[in-house]
């Protein structure tokens, strides 16, 4: 789900991906009960034997459902087609001054971190909407300066590390008329590349909690939230001397 935000109103896109079978579904013989019919609809079968033997009271009843997103991209769909679809759009809104958010809900081995983040052979949306960041701020800087930083923290049984200073485990989140929502004590670490962002990001996950489940044997156990902040003046003319408001993603 993507998210941006203008001039007090807002605009929200929803995508579904549907992975592909693990090779541990297919070494039980299971097949796909989610088929993506084209760019947004989506059917869903219910199996009869999902509870263990025939539901002989609903054999007669069409149990196939029909939802339609604003995208839907089957187990083919390339990485770079999922990010060109969603999050890249924002990236142009967060530097021209407005805010924009971009996360990815599912169950447990859904595929929620290979999509965000990835692999060596092919880059997440993350990894993609940090490079096209700083691209676009230095495309930006014959005008304007811009200075980038991120922060980057955990939320597990209800509690909030900063993975960029671990030893910071138990922050809270707080609320002011002139700050908005913030995460009180959490470090704010300048950047200059993708590459840099993607380093700390990096450090950071080894500090997260993992544990293994049935569906996944590294899963995360909790919820990962990167903030990057663009903060920007003019280079010349009045305003020069002040920095300018931050802008996020």
């Amino acid at each position: 789900m993507v998210r941006q935000q203008k001039k007090g109103a807002q605009n929200i896109t929803v995508a579904v991906r549907v992975r592909p079978l693990t090779k541990v579904e297919r070494d039980r013989h299971a097949y796909p009960t989610t088929k993506v019919l084209d760019h947004e609809h989506v059917l869903v079968s219910d199996p009869d034997d999902k509870m263990g033997g025939l539901d002989y009271l609903r054999l007669d009843k069409t149990k196939t459902k029909h939802y339609c997103f604003d995208h839907s991209f089957g187990p083919e769909a390339a990485q770079a087609e999922v990010y060109a679809q969603t999050a890249r759009e924002l990236v142009p809104r967060v530097v021209e001054g407005y805010n924009a958010c971009c996360f990815a809900y599912g169950a447990t081995g859904a595929g929620k971190t290979f999509t965000m983040m990835g692999n060596l052979e092919m880059s997440g949306v993350i990894p993609l909407t940090l490079e096209d960041l700083m691209q676009q701020v230095l495309e930006g800087g014959e005008e304007t300066l811009f200075k980038v930083s991120m922060q980057y923290v955990e939320i597990y049984n209800e509690k909030i590390k900063d993975l960029l200073n671990p030893s910071d485990a138990n922050l809270d989140v707080r609320e002011v008329p002139s700050k908005g929502t913030y995460v009180a004590g959490a470090s704010e670490k300048l950047v200059s590349s993708a590459s840099e962002c993607m380093q700390m990001m990096h450090e950071g996950n080894l500090y997260r909690t993992t544990e293994a489940t049935a569906c996944n044997e590294v899963s995360s156990r909790s919820h990962a939230v990167l903030q990057m902040s663009v903060h920007s003046k003019p280079r010349f003319g009045e305003g020069a001397a002040k920095l300018g408001e931050p802008r996020m993603i």
